[in-house]
């Protein structure tokens, strides 16, 4: 304990600019070493390199460049005043403190970059992070550890433990952990929630998203029909924030099927070391199990499973078809309602906005949604109604540096990245300052008096600007008739 509380010490004791230069040498070294990366990454997931370079290595790239140049920005301390009679005097400021050990616990379909970008977010803010990547990505872990070393962060600022969810419910309960971050599954998120609980600690969570698309009668089709494919089906179908349910206009749904059909046939499935395949070993540790298990209950719903090379009898064995399209969904499917772990897409036809929107809600999920509709003011007022913490208007499952990324209801809470993400990662403190001079003994303190209570009756009525004039007549005598 001694030696953590040291190390906090050390560590958020360096200035705020000095903290983000030793990021931005983080980033220097990523981009040296980038090759290994993906190598070791693809080999461990299974993702396609070309996939790993651009949503790994580059992601994590940008984050670290714009969090080392916009940290100073968005942690300075903010300054303001308050016009209010008996307060104009004070000076008030917000500061943005380092909360101490931050715990990150990793996921496997994103092993390198969400650990490096969450990581890097918690030490600028001045805390210490202890880092448990996915026990599903050792090798990933491990060279994640090296290049922390490698970019010389002082002795205890960041720890890499390995393990599994024994190992992380240990790390939940240490007393110098003073906030979790996690990212995965609803049902391993529930976990993680209770033993924060249990502890008393809070913690963000960044939990599946089963995300909605929502196809307009007047979308670009072609254009809905391939983002849609690249959103499905990327990270060999298990992005969080991928499409898992496409909610499409009955008008048009045969055309859209038909062109959705097309781009999946497209997908050249391979080996993920070749820089030209687009999904590669999609098999997840114990997934092919559930995912069966969805499939044979959309079928015995009235579902048709199909794949590349026509519609599927057999849910058991569709597994090993992907990528894979559930068409003539229903509301009481299961694929419908629960995360997929697998490269599937769940297409159901709807009467229109309406319905569309209610049935894409009822899922439960709030971390992303896309609508594609070439009637932008249209687009953007559905986009108020859909429940998720993003929202894409003819794209799909793309992220920002500014992004404020994270969900609500069955996808978790809090918010990771930009000003609000960074900012939560701190203990905000107020402090406010009256220079002694200026200091004087206040109106709402003892004794009271129906003087007092007459003069507050009327600074209220001045507030809700009701006969103004009058009102600061009134003022003026209640305080006459205090001062007597």
């Amino acid at each position: 304990m001694v030696e953590r509380d040291s190390a906090s010490s050390c560590w958020s004791g360096l200035s705020l600019r000095l903290r983000c230069d030793r990021i931005a040498g983080l980033g220097t070294i990523i981009a040296k070493r980038q090759k290994e990366i993906v190598q070791i990454v693809a080999q461990e997931t299974g993702k396609p390199v070309t996939e790993v370079i651009n949503q790994e290595v580059t992601a994590a790239l940008e984050m670290l460049r714009y969090c080392a140049k916009m940290g100073p920005r968005w942690l300075q301390r903010e300054r303001f005043r308050y016009w209010r009679p008996g307060f104009w005097t004070k000076s008030n400021t917000i500061h943005f403190e380092p909360l101490g050990t931050i715990l990150i616990i990793g996921p496997s379909n994103f092993p390198f970059s969400l650990p490096v970008m969450q990581a890097c977010a918690a030490l600028v803010c001045g805390n210490c992070v202890i880092l448990k990547p996915s026990e599903r990505c050792p090798c990933t872990a491990s060279l994640t550890g090296e290049l922390f070393a490698e970019a010389r962060f002082p002795a205890g600022a960041i720890e890499v433990v390995s393990g599994g969810p024994e190992v992380a419910e240990r790390l939940i309960a240490r007393d110098d952990v003073r906030k979790v971050v996690f990212t995965g599954s609803c049902d391993t998120g529930r976990k993680v929630a209770a033993a924060c609980g249990r502890a008393f600690k809070p913690c963000i969570l960044e939990l599946g998203g089963g995300s909605a698309a929502i196809i307009c009668e007047d979308a670009d089709l072609a254009l809905a029909a391939r983002g849609i494919a690249w959103s499905a089906f990327y990270a060999n179908g298990r992005s969080c924030v991928g499409t898992k349910r496409a909610y499409v206009h009955a008008g048009i749904g045969r055309r859209f099927v038909g062109l959705l059909s097309a781009e999946m046939a497209a997908i050249r499935v391979g080996d993920p070391a070749d820089p030209a395949t687009e999904l590669g070993a999609f098999s997840a540790p114990g997934a092919a199990g559930p995912a069966a298990e969805l499939l044979r209950d959309a079928e015995n719903k009235g579902a048709e499973i199909w794949s590349a090379q026509g519609q599927l009898r057999d849910p058991d064995s569709a597994c090993s078809r992907a990528p894979l399209l559930i068409l003539k969904s229903s509301p009481d499917m299961r694929v419908m309602q629960e995360e997929l772990p697998w490269p599937m897409l769940a297409v159901r036809e709807v009467s229109g906005d309406e319905q569309a929107l209610y049935e894409a809600n009822q899922a439960g999920f709030g971390l992303g949604a896309s609508l594609w509709s070439r009637n932008l003011t249209r687009a953007r007022a559905m986009a108020q109604k859909i429940h998720a913490g993003m929202v894409w208007i003819n794209d799909s499952s793309v992220g920002l540096p500014q992004f404020p990324w994270g969900g609500s209801r069955q996808s978790g809470w809090g918010r990771m990245f930009s000003q609000h993400g960074l900012r939560e990662l701190t203990n905000i403190k107020v402090v406010s300052c009256e220079r002694q001079r200026l200091s004087k003994s206040k109106l709402w303190w003892f004794p009271y008096s129906a003087g007092k209570h007459d003069i507050f009756a009327a600074v209220n009525d001045w507030y809700a600007q009701s006969g103004r004039i009058k009102t600061l007549i009134r003022i003026l005598a209640a305080f006459l008739k205090n001062k007597r």
